[in-house]
């Protein structure tokens, strides 16, 4: 068949056979949003966020990959690549990001039960900022600058209360693999405190079989809903992606991604007002920050 011939032809070719154009998509293992291994695997709210868009966007050859945050930050400007579930602000001018679909709930103190005479009833309110200067517990926390040129601190909201304390011994700075910190970490004496979510504590318990020796604290510091969005790498490629991604955004999605939430935060009513009344009423809610 002459050349010319053989390009009509396969132009012919229903879009079903032609070649997709591939998309990565980068997740990390952190539960309840993305979880690795094990009974729960694949059914985080950001595994079923993702599978959502891919069942909805047939028209890509979908592969997931998997990083750490270090290795997402050298990776996520690549051609190609976009990432699931992501706050905004990473690297600014070099993602582009979609309509916010979701948001983070505010950070919340977690320690074993038996610090409980220290810090008072659990579910009140404590100041991080105040047991830091005092300097009589140790905070771990995940690295707290993983990458410079991202822009942005992996607990941005408490950055400022935590900068001070860098390279000091009250705080612990972890790295490696994990995007979460192990709390099985403060019952083998590794620090007292650490930083999570509200569904951090049932999440380990329910994924690692983690004992009932927590509790968890509300920060003075931290009452903000951090918005999260789709972003890709900056390119005619991930300008189509965002597009694509923000005509599925629709309320009765949103109201789908509610719903995979409260599969793990055991429909927090706070949460779901705040999410119903700023992703559905279209309020505007000063707790909820870019």
């Amino acid at each position: 068949m002459p050349f010319l011939a053989l390009v009509f032809a396969l132009l012919l070719l229903p879009a079903s056979l032609q070649a997709k154009e591939r998309l990565i998509w980068f997740i990390w293992d952190l539960p309840p949003e993305f979880v690795k291994s094990g009974p729960w695997a694949n059914q985080g709210y950001g595994d079923k966020f993702l599978k959502y868009f891919i069942d909805h966007m047939p028209q890509y050859d979908h592969k997931v990959q998997r990083v750490n945050i270090p290795r997402w930050s050298s990776e996520a400007l690549r051609p190609n690549r976009c990432s699931a579930h992501i706050w905004g602000g990473f690297f600014p001018d070099q993602l582009i990001e979609s309509k916010p679909y979701s948001f983070t709930p505010p950070h919340v103190l977690i320690a074993p039960k038996r610090h409980q005479e220290r810090l008072g009833p659990p579910g009140s309110t404590v100041s991080l900022g105040q047991i830091l200067a005092k300097g009589e517990m140790r905070l771990i926390a995940q690295k707290v600058n993983f990458n410079e040129s991202a822009k942005q601190s992996r607990y941005p909201v408490l950055f400022p209360f935590l900068k001070p304390y860098m390279g000091k011994k009250n705080l612990v700075e972890l790295s490696g693999g994990r995007n979460d910190v192990d709390l099985r970490l403060l019952e083998h004496g590794r620090g007292d405190i650490t930083i999570g979510y509200p569904t951090t504590i049932t999440t380990q318990q329910r994924v690692f079989n983690l004992g009932d020796n927590f509790v968890s604290y509300n920060l003075r510091e931290h009452y903000f809903y951090k918005k999260v969005y789709v972003a890709c790498n900056n390119t005619p490629f991930g300008q189509k992606v965002i597009a694509q991604i923000n005509q599925l955004l629709t309320p009765q999605t949103l109201k789908t991604f509610l719903a995979y939430h409260e599969e793990w935060n055991d429909g927090a009513p706070h949460f779901r007002k705040t999410y119903l009344d700023y992703f559905i009423h279209g309020k505007e809610l000063g707790r909820v920050i870019d």
